[in-house]
């Protein structure tokens, strides 16, 4: 089975990040404590106190909790804390402000202690508390981020992507391999077990108001969530938009090389074709750095990427080549043919614009093209020598 919760001490971990949650704290020690008793097994609260200044820690270690000083500041820093130092098979997330229900932790980790799921997430959209939520994150910002995800990353396993409510196996937890130290944390977790192939499950929670102020900032970890996607999503984010940009360039700038034309007594000359040429030029931009993005994935082993495998395996830098130097040619021949016309006519007024755009367009995309290739072959070299070649080293 894909995660196995078989790696450690059977029993649940329960990791909660703390940051001045000294009035809080306590009962949800209390609580989690209780939902590790609801399923008889042995376990542990870790409280991993990101920089209090008042006595959360004392009232952590008071109530039974084992505390953890993270000097790193940030949501995901203080949970990957957490989940390093945890002994057990089965790991629980929760927050420190009362906003979950740990009693109730069980419905969480079941699912994964019977090896029917990996990774399980709370979905609180169905049970949110009188004032427990924002309208605008209950309403647009959750939702919103939670649909971008689905569409980004092609799954209908998440209808709360941001839920800080969570169980997951030890095992599968070090396949993910997470990253990042804030709240975005919460969108790596999700994205890198759908890369890593985990069985995700949702269970309903209730969301109650939170005790005390909230650490979070709507629109800045809003954006840090979005752009992780984007980031993580170069085919949506670059590699799409790039390439439907490049074919309107293209299509829309060939046929004025040779003319204006006219559709409906109205006519698109050069001013459309020069539009039409930095469409193209952006575009390609796009396209070669979307590709070289999950190239760098999947080579780092971030994710594995059948696209990218297939190109490695069909697309030599020889072969490349062949498709960029036919580009430089034509844009070569072309625009020495409009100087060659120029110098006949002693230097005199050209009216050339048009194809020597052309030319340009040409000899731009031969060269982005032959970079590409040239990056591609670089980034596919191995990584480490092992022994120096006989004729390296100590010269004069």
């Amino acid at each position: 089975m894909n995660g196995s919760p078989g790696d450690g001490a059977r029993g649940i971990s329960v990791i909660v990040p703390c940051l001045n949650e000294e009035a809080s704290i306590g009962r949800v020690v209390d609580d989690a404590l209780a939902g590790i008793a609801r399923l008889n097994l042995p376990g542990e609260v870790l409280v991993v106190d990101n920089g209090s200044t008042d006595r959360s820690a004392e009232v952590a270690s008071r109530r039974g909790a084992q505390v953890i000083a993270e000097r790193h500041r940030g949501y995901g820093a203080a949970l990957r804390r957490g989940f390093a130092e945890a002994r057990y098979e089965v790991l629980v997330m929760g927050d420190g402000d009362l906003s979950y229900d740990l009693t109730r932790l069980d419905e969480l980790a079941a699912p994964v202690l019977r090896g029917e799921a990996d990774f399980v997430i709370g979905n609180r959209m169905r049970n949110i508390r009188p004032g427990a939520m924002p309208t605008l994150h209950r309403y647009l910002g959750n939702p919103a981020l939670s649909l971008i995800l689905r569409i980004l990353f092609h799954t209908r396993a998440v209808r709360d992507a941001h839920c800080g409510m969570r169980a997951i196996s030890r095992s599968a937890y070090r396949r993910l391999r997470c990253v990042t130290t804030g709240m975005e944390f919460a969108s790596e977790m999700v994205v890198r077990a759908l890369d890593c192939g985990l069985r995700i499950r949702e269970r309903d929670i209730q969301y109650h108001p939170r005790v005390g102020e909230s650490k979070l900032a709507s629109f800045r970890d809003g954006w840090r969530h979005l752009r992780f996607m984007l980031l993580h999503s170069p085919t949506w984010a670059l590699l799409l938009p790039g390439a439907a940009a490049w074919v309107l360039g293209i299509a829309t700038a060939a046929p004025i090389a040779f003319g204006p034309v006219v559709i409906r007594g109205r006519a698109f000359d050069i001013h459309f074709m020069i539009m039409a040429g930095l469409l193209n030029a952006v575009s390609i931009q796009l396209i070669t750095m979307g590709l070289l993005a999950k190239a760098y994935a999947h080579l780092s082993g971030l994710r594995e990427d059948p696209v990218i495998a297939w190109l490695y395996r069909r697309l030599t830098f020889e072969r490349v080549m062949l498709a960029a130097v036919p580009l430089i040619l034509v844009g070569f021949v072309l625009a020495l043919l409009v100087m060659g016309r120029w110098i006949a006519s002693g230097f005199g007024p050209l009216n050339e614009a048009r194809r020597m755009f052309f030319a340009m367009l040409c000899l731009f995309n031969g060269c982005q093209v032959a970079s590409a290739g040239y990056l591609f072959s670089i980034m596919a070299l191995p990584r480490y020598i092992e022994t120096a070649p006989p004729d390296v080293g100590g010269g004069s």
